[in-house]
């Protein structure tokens, strides 16, 4: 074999290599969720944590840094690609399967729910804290509430969120690292 035909070959294999490396890297990573956001399983309504799209939720948003209430309504605005989308403050897709609730590709909530259950997204770690958690919000008591702690590697800021079923998220608290709450998201009325 002359000299020219044996560099192809090598550059070839080194360029094979490379693709099943990155190949590997999308397919078998515990924190690309992208996968499991495209499968198209149902879950039943008793155990779905997604909202209801036949009603609205008044929401508000403080943000401590700039000292402001917002205060929008989340209105379902149609289906695409086997997402619903909710139009408030922001635009945002929701969609859930037999690995969870889903924002967009990020997983925020792991099905089955169970305690202690962690899942990560990028730099972000969840573990489901507790699963009966009674939660007050001016939109009512709700009872059974799953609570997810969300936290970021190498950093001491981390988040609450609780999520009831049929009705999705009802209250999210972010802390800094000196513990003082940065975002409070709050469920007002389902309307």
């Amino acid at each position: 074999m002359n000299k020219p035909v044996k560099l192809l070959i090598a550059f070839s294999l080194i360029i094979i290599v490379i693709l099943m490396f990155f190949v590997s890297k999308v397919v078998f990573d515990p924190k690309n969720n992208s996968e499991e956001a495209t499968d198209t399983t149902k879950v039943s309504k008793e155990s779905s944590y997604l909202k209801d799209t036949d009603k609205i939720y008044r929401v508000k948003e403080y943000k401590a840094k700039k000292k402001q209430d917002l205060i929008f309504d989340l209105s379902f605005i149609g289906t695409s690609k086997g997402y619903d989308t909710w139009y408030g403050a922001d635009t945002y897709l929701e969609k859930e399967n037999q690995y969870g609730l889903f924002y967009g590709e990020d997983k925020i909530l792991a099905y089955p729910v169970e305690e202690g259950k962690k899942w990560s997204v990028g730099p972000f770690d969840f573990t489901i804290v507790s699963v009966n958690e009674t939660v007050k919000t001016a939109a009512g008591t709700f009872e059974n509430a799953v609570k997810v702690k969300t936290t970021e590697a190498d950093s001491k800021e981390y988040s609450l969120t609780y999520y009831e079923k049929g009705v999705g998220q009802i209250l999210k608290e972010s802390v800094d690292e000196s513990n003082k709450k940065t975002i409070r998201y709050e469920l007002l009325e389902i309307k």
